[in-house]
């Protein structure tokens, strides 16, 4: 039984030296600087302090499998637990270290902690692992194993200082027998007054009945202390954000537990955001989404135009410096041409990822916070798509994505949403196919540009295209230097260089189209996916995009500053047109007469970025708190958006 204890205490001490001596500091160093972030003393004890509770809760989850083990050896005392015990801290050895560096390597990109949307992505690895080089991954490889040794020697159940149980009992020289581990038998001594007879029995019984049933419900009892915590209520990842900085709550948080815990939630949980009554909630929601306008402001020469729909990947605003952008000479072609078109400056994004983004630009439908609709093929079916609207009104449609468009259920989107053709990188030459992702924007804007001339040239309309460039996304390997070289190693010229090189291939494809008889009734709409992690994705700023309409269809160039989210592509369009928008739940109309309630709405991984005329609300799901802007009426219209989103999503 000592030795079992033993086993038990290497576990614990192991395990939360990892979290402690490897994870954090692999996390915080890896991301060091986050954001411009600097960390004092008092801050990295802050950091240890407040994760400390959901470090033993994870601690408390692995001990589960070895306490098991030891349980099954005091009731079987000739079972030899110790190549069992091997085998799990083999297993730990592999994963614990391959989530701490999956958490902190991945951390830069998603800026959230490592959950169940990594397998979302993982269950295609081919395009999972497209975003980095293979020297990226080599180096990683050689940390997992590095790490992996260093965990097992820290887990590793020590040499047993015993005889093991398997060999049987020994004899004694008083010819008594040996218990297991070498303990000698009780022999029962008989009192004077006749009363210890039977003694040495009960002696035995309660050595190896009772001693073991009491130290295994102790040592379930602990674990069960530190996995629940001992507050009022169980521990959550809510538990360690403590800052206003989410870079410190993300660094306290344990990815290991964080992973369990989003393992543990129902995927359909679509009453998980509920905060009101059913009429608190309709009170709340009352005039946010108006479905019809009595009256629009027309923007266009023609009510069906062939439309054109070009979703840039992750181009947020900050790179145009005529829509407020910090982020100097990176998308000089779409500030050059914001004086040619119909400019709405106010727009913000509404998701952070491309599989939500898209959706809400085509569907007109709310990014969500803890999953993507886009990989729910009975669900995805149901929703409203621009271009399935259009077909009812004779348009012929594609959509237009140079890379797998068989990654996360993209291509089953685009059908489902409307789209007859299309069109990726298997439509192009082996020879094209020059980038991770699949073929550069600016072949595929050729191709586009083509295909333009030749619908135009067989008089083939009314038409609808969605394109979806690829170029600027990790791991912006592109052909065009002319914000890095070749061999640059500043990973920010290297990012920026690559938007900068999407932008130079959308202006000279507006260049060359403008100066063709199909410019004359197109209609351009113009905007991106998600905004730009130049700064954190849970900032007011960052949801921000831009949101431009050009073309022949256009009457005259203007200035809108309407506050407006992404989603409302669908119902602005339509409304050009004349045609109702009633399918498009969360899609507003900002030209027409009844969008009296400006607001933008945005979500991160788990949280909501609520923006409107009195300020704008930053609000974490985890802390169930604000982040930034805390404001109770703000607070509480996202909160009912959420509720009302999700309750849309289990209807579908």
């Amino acid at each position: 039984m000592k030795q079992d204890l033993k086993y038990i205490l290497r576990f614990f001490c192991g395990f939360l030296l990892f979290f402690l001596c490897i994870q954090k500091p692999l996390f915080m160093l890896y991301n060091r600087g986050f954001d411009g972030t600097s960390m004092t003393l008092t801050d990295l004890i802050d950091i240890y302090s407040h994760g400390l509770a959901i470090d033993l809760a994870t601690v408390g989850y692995l001990m589960i499998i070895p306490l098991l083990i030891v349980g099954v050896h005091w009731c079987r005392p000739r079972w030899n637990p110790r190549p069992w015990l091997i085998g799990y801290s083999v297993v730990m050895a592999v994963l614990l270290p391959l989530a701490a560096l999956a958490d902190a390597s991945l951390y830069e990109f998603w800026e959230f902690k490592l959950d169940r949307m990594a397998f979302f992505y993982i269950n295609d690895p081919k395009n999972a692992f497209a975003s980095v080089s293979v020297g990226y991954l080599v180096v990683r490889a050689l940390a997992w194993i590095a790490l992996g040794l260093l965990t097992y020697w820290m887990i590793r159940p020590g040499r047993p200082t015993e005889k093991p149980t398997t060999q049987g009992p020994a004899p004694s020289h008083q010819g008594g027998e040996m218990l297991a581990h070498g303990q000698q038998e009780d022999r029962e001594v008989p009192r004077p007054d006749g009363r210890g007879r039977g003694w040495g029995r009960r002696g035995r019984i309660w050595r190896s009945f009772f001693v073991p049933l009491i130290l295994f419900l102790v040592l379930g009892g602990a674990c069960f202390a530190m996995i629940r915590g001992l507050r009022i209520w169980p521990n959550t990842p809510g538990r360690v954000f403590y800052s206003k900085t989410t870079y410190f709550n993300h660094a306290a948080l344990n990815p290991v537990y964080n992973l369990f815990y989003s393992l543990t939630k129902k995927e359909d949980d679509y009453r998980q955001f509920d905060a009101f009554s059913e009429e608190e909630r309709a009170r709340l929601m009352d005039g946010l989404f108006p479905t019809r306008a009595d009256s629009t402001e027309l923007l266009l020469t023609t009510d069906r135009p062939n439309i054109l729909v070009v979703v840039l990947e992750g181009f947020g605003s900050c790179f145009v410096e005529g829509l407020g952008g910090d982020v100097p000479q990176v998308g000089v072609n779409i500030n050059r041409l914001l004086p040619d078109a119909v400019c709405f400056d106010n727009c913000y994004g509404g998701s952070f990822r491309t599989d939500r983004g898209i959706v809400c630009a085509i569907s007109g439908y709310l990014g969500q916070p803890t999953t993507s609709i886009m990989r729910y093929a009975h669900k995805i079916k149901n929703l409203p798509g621009l271009p399935k609207t259009l077909k009812q009104y004779g348009y012929k449609t594609q959509a237009l994505y140079s890379g797998d468009i068989s990654f996360f259920n993209m291509s089953e989107y685009f059908i489902t949403s409307g789209h007859d053709r299309l069109v990726s990188q298997d439509d192009f030459p082996a020879s094209d196919r020059t980038t991770k992702w699949g073929v550069p924007d600016h072949v595929a804007f050729r191709w586009l540009y083509d295909d333009i001339q030749k619908k135009h040239a067989e008089g083939s309309g009314p038409w609808y295209t969605t394109y979806l460039t690829i170029s600027s996304h990790n791991p912006f390997d592109v052909p065009y230097h002319r914000l890095s070289s070749s061999t640059d190693i500043n990973d920010d010229n290297v990012k920026f260089n690559a938007f900068a090189y999407t932008d130079s291939c959308y202006g000279d494809f507006i260049d060359r189209l403008r100066q063709t008889p199909a410019w004359d009734d197109l209609l351009i709409v113009t905007v991106a996916d998600h905004g730009f992690n130049w700064r954190p994705m849970n900032s007011p700023d960052f949801p921000r995009i831009p949101f431009l309409m050009m073309g022949g269809a256009v009457k005259e160039p203007r200035r809108i500053h309407t506050l407006m989210s992404q989603t409302d592509l669908p119902a602005i369009v339509l409304g050009q047109m004349g045609i109702a928008h009633d399918d498009f739940t969360f899609s507003r109309d900002v030209l027409g007469n009844t969008y009296r309630r400006p607001f933008a709405f945005n979500t991160f991984n788990n949280g909501f970025n609520l923006r409107d005329t009195t300020g704008c609300t930053v609000y974490d799901n985890v802390a169930r708190s604000a982040v930034e802007g805390a404001d109770p009426t703000r607070e509480a219209i996202g909160k009912a958006i959420l509720q009302t989103l999700y309750h849309d999503m289990s209807e579908r």
